[in-house]
C-alpha cells in the first residue's frame, strides 16, 4: 500500500465493504454473519501492524486475514466435552418400551380390531377410508351410493361405538 497504509485499509473496507463480505463468506462456506464478525477482527488484528504500506494486494490480504481470523475463532470454539458431559450421554432414560408395555400395546391392538369387527361393513369402511386413506365425505358418499349426510352419520356412530368400546371400564 502507497503511503499511509492502515488509511488505504480503511478505505478499502469503507468503500467495498460488502463485495469483501461476501468473498470470505464464500470461502468460508457461505457463512455470511461469521464472515462480518472475521472481518471485523481482522481489521482489528491489522490496524496494530506498521508494515501494511508493503502490502501490494490488499484486498486479497485482508480476505485472507479475516479467513484466517474465522478458522482461529473456529478452532477456538471447538473443545472437548468434560468428563461429566460424556457421563450425560450414557445417564439417558430408556424411551423404548418394556414388556409390560409391549404386552398391553398388542392387547390394546387386538382389542382395536375387535371394536372394528363389531361395526358393519359399511361403517367400517367409512372409517378406514375417511381416517386412514383420508377420503372425502363426497367421495364416500359416490362409493356406497348414499348420502354425504348419512356418510357423516356412519361416521359419528363408528367413532360413537370406538369410543365407549376402547375407554376402560371401572372396576
Amino acid at each position: 500500500m502507497s503511503g499511509n497504509g492502515l488509511a488505504a485499509l480503511r478505505r478499502l473496507i469503507v468503500d467495498r465493504y460488502d463485495a469483501i463480505k461476501h468473498q470470505v463468506a464464500r470461502r468460508l462456506g457461505g457463512a455470511s454473519d461469521l464472515a462480518g464478525d472475521a472481518l471485523h477482527d481482522a481489521y482489528l488484528r491489522l490496524s496494530v501492524r506498521d508494515d501494511l504500506d508493503a502490502v501490494r494486494h490488499p484486498q486479497s490480504y485482508l480476505v485472507n486475514t479475516a479467513v484466517h481470523v474465522a478458522i482461529d475463532r473456529i478452532r477456538q470454539d471447538v473443545r472437548l466435552l468434560s468428563e461429566s458431559e460424556v457421563s450425560e450421554f450414557f445417564d439417558v432414560a430408556d424411551a423404548s418400551p418394556g414388556p409390560g408395555d409391549v404386552v398391553q400395546s398388542r392387547s390394546d391392538l387386538t382389542r382395536m380390531f375387535q371394536v372394528l369387527d363389531a361395526l358393519t361393513p359399511r361403517q367400517r369402511d367409512i372409517l378406514l377410508a375417511a381416517r386412514v386413506e383420508g377420503l372425502s365425505r363426497s367421495d364416500l358418499a359416490k362409493r356406497w351410493g348414499i348420502s354425504v349426510r348419512l356418510v357423516g352419520r356412519e361416521l359419528q356412530t363408528a367413532h360413537e361405538h370406538c369410543v365407549r368400546a376402547m375407554t376402560p371400564t371401572e372396576e
